[in-house]
Parts: structure tokens; sequence; C-alpha cells
């Protein structure tokens, strides 16, 4: 069996079978970023897919914060035919790319393939760094281990493997991205085969700081039910990612994943989706399971669909475990929403329902963006005005951040609003809080200031929310003023990253 290296002057070289697979991911912490230290549920999921395939090795080098010195060392130890490498974020374009490299050096015969959100929506600047063998985007659960099958029987057919890329000598090879239409075939994840950490151990990790994957209960453990979404927010790639159509797993399925996790120890569960309410029956089918058999779990959802919200969704919600939403308005300007955000979302609907999960006793976080193309500054004033006048607990403030494939890349682009060397240092400029998009109307630096300043203002008028607002991110009110304060002096950039990556506690 062979395979082609993709470098310079390509040369073919004897591989030997697939017996061990590594999936891991970089250490967020290696260039200056911060460190996630949270469970690696998509890399748990493919390895409960190939375990059959190959021995399976998951290694998180997040967890311990490990230093590269000792992941070379791992990497030698474990010895892998082949390294799948997870991304989650455009944002760590450049440590991936690093950690590739690290990989490469010590285990220079290994096949490397890169899956995730990277090659997903930045396959032509990720198929130019030729340490990586094989591109997976799109959905993995399909196409890695048919990848893996086929390099193991040494056939040189790669064709309708979805979303595969690959060198074909000097000649890129990219198949088409097919979805997976039945989520409950893809199996639960299996933490059993990480290297130095339980599920526990990650249940029991306190995200200071951030409130919507602070846990209630401890353990705490993450899933996702649903993929895909139907919107065209111009800021969001959500549909490249996972789709245009919403897919569910089945309740059943859901819980039965809530069974085992709950039977594990695990006493809140996290739910990743985007649209977990968008089928109303399924939603309440799930809620009413949690009532019957898991005495004592709480759950909450990363982001609810602030206009699917109503009163029984709300109670039983509440009734279930769930004490804490957080819903993505974006703007407190209906024309920026209709004509330039394109979200569907009525602004005059949403004080009634916000006002009602306060009264029944949810903890609520509003989200907003400001600084779009086409925004004036009176409209951004608009979407301050409107947060506080909401019954809501925090507000969140981030600047509009150009992704690629999202339509704001491309208004940016074409109207040259952004640095010449955007998408070559990507990585330097990402961050939500970074005023990047300069128009008539606003220069980055007047973003970072009135975010960083009315951020300060709205959420902490009073004794009484400062007080709420530390609880939520679990952290005193001396850590409270600090962050005030850095947050102030460094309108929001840098302070917290050096936060979060100091606050991560087991």
């Amino acid at each position: 069996m062979f395979r082609e290296i993709g470098l310079r002057g390509r040369f073919k070289m004897q591989l030997r079978k697939i017996k061990k697979i590594l999936l891991t991911q970089p250490n967020y912490a290696w260039l200056s970023k911060r460190t996630w230290q949270f469970p690696p549920y998509t890399l748990c999921l493919l390895s409960a897919i190939i375990k059959e395939q190959a021995e399976t090795v998951v290694l998180d080098p997040n967890f311990r914060n490990l230093s590269e010195r000792k992941m070379s060392a791992l990497l030698k130890e474990i010895n892998p035919d082949l390294v799948g490498i997870s991304s989650i974020s455009t944002e760590y374009f450049n440590v991936t790319q690093h950690a590739i490299a690290l990989v490469r050096k010590y285990l220079p015969s290994a096949v490397i393939v890169l899956g995730g959100v990277i090659p997903t929506v930045m396959l032509e600047e990720a198929m130019k760094d030729r340490n990586v063998d094989y591109w997976v985007a799109g959905e993995a659960e399909r196409s890695f281990p048919l990848l893996v099958n086929r390099l193991s029987k040494g056939t040189k057919d790669l064709l309708g493997i979805s979303g595969l890329a690959y060198w074909q000598g000097e000649t890129p090879v990219v198949n088409k991205i097919e979805f997976i239409d039945d989520l409950d075939e893809i199996p639960f994840p299996d933490y059993s085969s990480v290297v130095g950490a339980t599920l526990q151990d990650y249940g029991n990790i306190k995200f200071k700081y951030a409130p919507g994957l602070l846990a209630r209960n401890y353990p705490s453990a993450v899933t996702i039910t649903s993929r895909g979404c139907p919107y065209r927010c111009i800021f969001c790639a959500g549909r490249t990612v996972s789709g245009k159509q919403v897919r569910f797993r089945s309740a059943e399925n859901v819980l039965k994943e809530i069974d085992i996790l709950y039977n594990q120890g695990i006493r809140e569960v996290i739910f990743l989706d985007d649209h977990f309410l968008a089928d109303k029956k399924r939603a309440m089918e799930i809620m009413k399971g949690i009532l019957k058999g898991h005495k004592g779990l709480t759950w909450k959802c990363v982001n609810v669909t602030a206009w699917l919200l109503d009163e029984e969704i709300l109670r039983l919600m509440y009734k279930s475990g769930c004490t804490h939403i957080t819903v993505s308005i974006e703007s407190g300007n209906q024309d920026v929403l209709t004509k330039i955000v394109k979200k569907p979302i009525r602004l005059d609907k949403i004080p009634a329902k916000l006002d009602l999960a306060k009264s029944i006793g949810f903890e609520i976080i509003a989200n907003f963006i400001i600084g779009f193309p086409g925004e004036t500054w009176d409209q951004i004033r608009d979407t301050f005005r409107y947060a506080e006048k909401l019954s809501v607990d925090i507000v969140n403030f981030h600047i509009a951040t150009p992704l690629p494939k999202t339509e704001l890349m491309d208004i940016c682009l074409s109207n040259k609003f952004l640095p010449d060397d955007y998408i070559k240092n990507i990585s330097k400029y990402s961050g939500y809080g970074k005023g990047l998009i300069s128009t008539n109307e606003f220069t980055p630096f007047e973003l970072e200031v009135l975010r960083s300043f009315e951020w300060d203002r709205i959420n902490f008028s009073s004794d009484e929310r400062k007080e709420k607002i530390a609880k939520m991110n679990g952290i005193t009110l001396k850590e409270l003023e600090d962050w005030r304060i850095n947050t102030r002096r460094n309108l929001g950039v840098n302070s917290r990253v050096k936060n979060i990556m100091q606050s991560q506690e087991a």
C-alpha cells in the first residue's frame, strides 16, 4: 500500500497498515490564545465510530495545559499510524497549523487528517499546509471511517467520500459535502479512550467568566441534539458548517444518551444546539423524559431562539431543570436586523417573552452585535438603549467579526473594509471584542471604546446586579471589579483572554 506525501517534489513511501489511530487537537494556549478545558465531544464521538477499525486514543492537550514538550513525548509514546486533528474555529488557524507541524515532526510517517471548521470554511487556505495528507470538510462521522477503511485496504479510489479533499500530484481533489440525514445512526461519544482524563474530570471543571457554560450542578456534560440552520444571518457560517436545514436526533435517542450520562453520575447536561427548540414537540418530549427519570438533573442550552419561546415551553423548561437561558438578539434596531443582519426577529415581541421568563425565575443573558457595514452610529446606540431596558441579568456586546463563508466576509472584502492581510493572518485578527471594520460611520477604536464602557455601565448599575453577575460567572466581587477594570483599560480584548486562561479550575 502506498500514499503520497504532500511536499514539493512529491514522492511515495510505504505505509504500514493502520492499526492505531490518534484523535487530537491543539492546546489552544500554545500561541497565546486561551486554553479550553472543554469535553472533547467531537473527538470522542469519532472514537466511538472507529474503535472497531483500529485501536483508538484520544489526546486533548488542553486538559492539563500540556506543553509542546510533553505533547511531543506523548506523540512518540503513542506512535499512531494515523492522526486525526480537529479544528473548532478559524480563530485558531495558526495554532492548528502549529500543532500539525508538531505532529509531522515527531511522527514523520503517520497519515495526518485535518477535520472540523477550518477545512470546512477555509479549505483553500488549509490545503496549503502540505504537512496534512487529507482534509475532511463537513461532517466526519461517515467520511472519516470510510477514509480509514480505504487507506487500510490500500485502495486509491477515494471518490464518493463526502467532504474529502487531497492532492493528486499538484491537482487538488475536493469531494462534495453531503450531510447525514439520520442523526440517530451516530453513536454516543466514547470518553473511555481519553488519555489522562475521564468524563467526570471534565465535568467538574468550573468555567469562570463563562456563565453560559458554568454548570449549576456537577459533574456536567455536553451534547448536541440537532444540526443545521435555515436562517441567513450575514455574520454566521452555520449553514456551511452544518447545512441549511435543521436535522434532529429523536427524543428517544437523546433521552437514551441522557440515561447513560445520568447513570455515570452526570448531574447537568448542556445542550450545544443552535436550534434545540425548533421542533417544539420533540423538545417537550425530551423535557418530560428528563422529569420522569432523572431526579435532580439540571440542564441548559447555550443559546435558545428567542421567538420560539412561549409560556408553555418556558414553564416546562423551568420545571424540568432549566433555570438559565441565553438569547441572541443581535441588534436593538429593527431596520438593522431586517435589512442588514437578516435575522427574522421582531424586537417588539421580545421584551414580553423575557419578562415572562424572568417572572418564572430564569437567569437570562442577552447577546448583541455592533458594527455591521451599513449600520449607522445612531443605530448602534439604539442597541444599547434597547438592551438597557430588557429584563435580563447580563447583556453581552460583541463587535461584528467577518468569518469565512459568510455574507459579512464577502461584503467586507468587496468594499475593502478590512486590513489587507486579514485572510492571511485571520488568527491575529479574530476575537469578538476586536474592532476590525472601518466605515464612514465608525472606526474599530470607536467600537471598542463604546462596547467596553456601555457593557460596564449597563451591567453594573447597582450592587444587586453586581452580585448576581458575579454569581452567574462563578467569581467573587473582587474578581468582578478586577474584570471591570481590565476590560475598560484594555477595551475588552486582551484582558478577557487572560482572565479565562487563568480562571478555569478543576
